[in-house]
């Protein structure tokens, strides 16, 4: 049994803590940690752990395994270094980084002290992911041609001034780091890592400092291109599209949902089972740690996909393509 700390304690900290207590063999929250004494406090009797006064503290703690970080985006290289550089095996919540050679030194020092890190992308667990990748495995889409993904949502138009995610460092591109990364790390999973970036990045309707409509044309490595949109100021969207010479499939990846466009016109509508990607991403995370299984999601993958979010601003910035080495 791993046992894990929490860092981090907000939304997706509950989130990712109601996932495995209590339901998971393989891993468990047995303390927390964040500044306010009261947030540490009310954790740890929502989920029945111990907490810790000081991040410091958790780090000298050899009853602890592994690290849950999820602290705001530009502290989680500093934080994921620290806790490996102590022996925690450490899972982090996407993004990665927000600079890429921040990532990239985040996997050399796991790999330097020979400990588990694992990024939190979860919808390369999900039922579509798993669906779309064994049609390709079996050689049914043909060749992928162009993949269409939108991940948006209307949460920036209630950010204050004072939330962390509501100013440009912790939230580059507008929507990116927040959503539009999880179809980043999918749209490079099927189509490999990006070469090319051209993008659009706007501020039109959110009353803080970030942007809020981000539209990016990206090309792949596998001879396809990619589109990206992602939007923090209007309804729930997840759709990533796939095009291929033997057929298009249309998903709804939150819903489950799949239609798929034969080449022969017949169309197939299809509803798959929910899976709890959280819970799953953080057992095969267990596992990682035990070396019993791989984390699915690489850490190299996690670090490009940075270096994407990056190329995304900066295209956008200097109004030209961006290539990507």
């Amino acid at each position: 049994m791993i046992k894990a700390a929490s860092v981090g304690l907000g939304w997706w900290s509950d989130e990712l803590a109601k996932s495995i207590q209590g339901k998971s063999n393989k891993i468990k929250i047995v303390s927390c940690y964040s500044k306010s004494k009261k947030k540490r406090i009310d954790f740890s009797k929502k989920y029945k752990t111990h907490y810790h006064d000081s991040f410091k503290a958790i780090l000298k703690d050899p009853q602890i395994n592994a690290i849950i970080l999820t602290t705001p985006h530009s502290l989680h290289a500093k934080h994921a270094i620290q806790a490996l550089r102590h022996g925690k095996h450490v899972f982090v919540e996407k993004p990665m980084a927000t600079k890429y050679l921040d990532a990239k030194k985040m996997y050399l020092t796991a790999k330097k002290y020979k400990k588990t890190l694992s990024v939190g992308h979860n919808r390369r667990y999900s039922s579509v992911s798993d669906f779309i990748n064994n049609l390709n495995r079996q050689k049914k889409i043909g060749k992928i041609l162009h993949i269409d993904s939108n991940f948006s949502a209307s949460g920036a138009l209630n950010y204050k001034k004072k939330f962390w995610r509501a100013n440009r460092k912790e939230s580059p591109g507008g929507a990116i780091a927040g959503l539009g990364i999880h179809m980043i790390d999918l749209m490079c999973f099927f189509g490999g890592q990006v070469k090319s970036v051209q993008s659009l990045v706007k501020k039109y309707a959110v009353k803080v400092n970030i942007d809020d409509t981000t539209s990016a044309l990206f090309e792949l490595n596998k001879n396809c291109t990619g589109n990206l949109t992602t939007i923090f100021a209007c309804p729930y969207t997840t759709t990533f599209n796939v095009f291929g010479t033997n057929m298009n499939i249309f998903s709804d990846i939150d819903k489950n949902k799949i239609k798929i466009v034969n080449k022969n016109g017949k169309i197939q509508k299809l509803n798959l089972i929910n899976k709890n990607t959280l819970f799953l991403e953080l057992q095969e995370f267990a596992d990682s740690c035990n070396k019993k299984k791989n984390y699915r999601v690489k850490s190299s993958e996690a670090a490009h996909n940075v270096k994407v979010m990056e190329a995304i601003v900066k295209s956008s910035k200097i109004n030209k393509k961006v290539f990507i080495s």
